[in-house]
């Protein structure tokens, strides 16, 4: 249903209300860290995200995303923590194209793990 999903699990699809409510959560088994590029399976905290995108079949669309913040272990690393990337499934762009599976931040903020480095 949704492109760039794939590297993540889904782990419910609700409909109520005129929304369709997606909870995923991510499946790698860790990231490489984006400054100093050394992968990283230890996990320091996460968050949840809310994902959204125009309306499928008239209802709305919400992916609710928990995403890893992970530590990295990298001694000569300014970097101590970082975001696990989902490149593909969501942008900090506020806007997609009609059709598209591009989702965006609902509040706005800058992604962390978006391609443009924090």
């Amino acid at each position: 249903m949704f492109g760039g999903i794939d590297d993540v699990d889904v782990e419910a699809v609700t409909a109520a209300f005129g929304t369709v409510d997606v909870t995923a959560r991510g499946r790698a088994a860790g990231a490489a860290c984006p400054d100093c590029g050394r992968f990283s399976g230890r996990v320091h905290d996460f968050y949840q995200r809310r994902l959204k995108d125009l309306p499928l079949g008239g209802q709305s669309v919400v992916i609710r995303l928990t995403v890893r913040r992970f530590i990295c272990c990298g001694a000569d690393c300014p970097r101590r923590t970082f975001a696990e990337p989902f490149a593909r499934l969501t942008t900090h762009t506020r806007a997609s194209p009609r059709g598209s599976t591009t989702f965006w931040d609902v509040s706005g903020s800058r992604s962390p793990d978006g391609p443009a480095p924090a």
